[in-house]
């Protein structure tokens, strides 16, 4: 995610991560997918109707608990979440067990938002690690793995993208949920 500055333009204090560049991916997928679908002039397939159906609500309860106190604390939550809906959308875009008749634009949409969620993966692999030990030597409260979250992913630097690049997964599927699916849903 870029910084804005104060005369309209964006800089970028570091260069891109993997998770950046296929978080752009995603979005211009997502941006191509939705500027197709206000062009087409047939209706949705019931199989479009039925994935979009499904992801709606989907995204609607992870947007619901983003910000929850979790048992996991915060980036570990964010990052489960953003797995779990790339585990749910990956078989919906499988030629083989999903969906069939779905538009091709809307179809790469998924799949890069699928890769985009999935990714988080070894990030989460890797944190959930670090947190169990640490936290081996005995209960360590919410703020505690909070805090050893933030050893190995700081705010700030190229670890700390991590955060950024959760944050702009979600408005990548905040904005498939109101710019692709709310809109295929009302027609």
């Amino acid at each position: 995610m870029d910084i804005e500055l104060g005369d309209g333009s964006t800089k970028r204090p570091f260069p891109p991560t993997a998770w950046e560049l296929r978080r752009r991916a995603a979005q211009q997928a997502v941006d191509e997918a939705r500027l197709t679908r206000d062009v087409l002039v047939r209706p949705a397939t019931a199989a479009e109707t039925s994935i979009a159906q499904e992801l709606y609500r989907r995204i609607a309860a992870l947007q619901a608990v983003w910000d929850a106190r979790d048992q996991l604390p915060p980036l570990t939550h964010r990052l489960r979440l953003l797995v779990e809906v790339g585990q749910l959308v990956r078989p919906l875009v499988d030629p083989d067990t999903g969906s069939g008749d779905v538009e091709q634009h809307l179809r790469e949409a998924l799949e890069a938002v699928a890769v985009m969620c999935t990714a988080f993966g070894t990030r989460l692999t890797a944190l959930e690690a670090h947190l169990r030990r640490r936290g081996a030597g005995g209960r360590d409260s919410w703020e505690d793995l909070a805090q050893f979250e933030q050893e190995l992913h700081p705010p700030g630097g190229a670890e700390g993208t991590c955060w950024w690049d959760a944050q702009g997964a979600m408005e990548v599927l905040s904005q498939m949920r109101e710019g692709l699916f709310a809109p295929l849903l009302a027609s």
